[in-house]
């Protein structure tokens, strides 16, 4: 299971504006949260569907697009595992509920089994959603986690062990988010088709299909490169995903984050200290 990433312990450089929309993102989607509190948009039919009621509008995510290498990992990592001070202090990480990072080198990250049966691990663990264990007591609701189970059936597995058990606790006190670093891998992305490499799917149809009906109070937070065109318009079509779109370094603004951050640099002698170029510090 991918519940730590590769760049963890690295040194984090710029794009604070992704920060502060992020920010801004979860303080939006406690304030819709709010008013959302008592109407649940997800409710259990009688059989294995469920039913869309009011309250499905204040659903909605973040979607991280750029090229290879330009950092998308780096500051899902910074996110969960801040390095500078500046992103200690915000705490964002505080308001993790669960990530996982799909990586094409390894297979089990993008199992959409392992990636269900991982998101309810970290759910029980963080502590943030009281009862929650409680709920997953039930035989039937164990029997949908099962290895093999969950796999064929992924869809039900997903409603019935997270939205729905999620959709009865209490909000609570602040808005939450569920990180999936590049969502986009295991497709197959050939002339604008998508295809899944899996027989039970892929984690971005699993999440598309069902983006909309998460709790008002959990933010989406995915990242994927910008090639991946049918798998960003999955998150980017009918629903209300915002998406936040990293730029080279040759960019006006990338290149002015690379300014501002060189004069903090400098101002606190991280140069001398560190013993390393530029180039070094900047990409880690």
């Amino acid at each position: 299971m991918a519940q730590t990433s590769l760049l963890q312990g690295k040194q984090f450089y710029c794009r604070e504006w992704v920060f502060h929309k992020l920010q801004h993102c979860l303080q939006e989607k406690a304030n819709c949260s709010g008013s959302a509190a008592n109407k649940p948009s997800l409710v259990a039919n009688s059989g294995n569907n469920t039913g869309v009621v009011s309250g499905k509008g204040a659903a909605w995510g973040v979607l991280l697009v750029g090229g290879p290498g330009s950092g998308k990992t780096a500051l899902c990592t910074e996110l969960l595992w801040p390095s500078s001070p500046a992103n200690l202090q915000r705490g964002l990480h505080r308001q993790a509920l669960a990530f996982h990072f799909c990586r094409a080198q390894d297979s089990d990250t993008l199992c959409v089994g392992a990636f269900i049966r991982g998101l309810v691990a970290q759910i029980c663990r963080s502590g943030l959603i009281q009862g929650y264990e409680d709920k997953l007591r039930d035989p039937a609701i164990q029997s949908l986690l099962q290895p093999g189970e969950c796999e064929r059936n992924p869809a039900e597995a997903f409603k019935r062990c997270i939205l729905l058990p999620l959709l009865g606790m209490k909000p609570p006190q602040q808005s939450l988010f569920l990180l999936v670093d590049s969502v986009d891998e295991g497709c197959n992305v050939s002339e604008g088709e998508q295809t899944s490499t899996s027989l039970s799917g892929t984690v971005a149809e699993l999440l598309a299909g069902h983006f909309e009906f998460f709790p008002p109070w959990l933010l989406l937070l995915c990242s994927a490169r910008k090639q991946s065109k049918a798998v960003t318009k999955m998150f980017t079509g009918e629903l209300t995903c915002c998406r936040l779109f990293f730029s080279p370094l040759t960019d006006p603004r990338a290149c002015q984050e690379v300014h501002l951050e060189l004069i903090c640099l400098q101002s606190c002698q991280e140069f001398s200290k560190s013993g390393k170029s530029i180039l070094e510090l900047l990409l880690g």
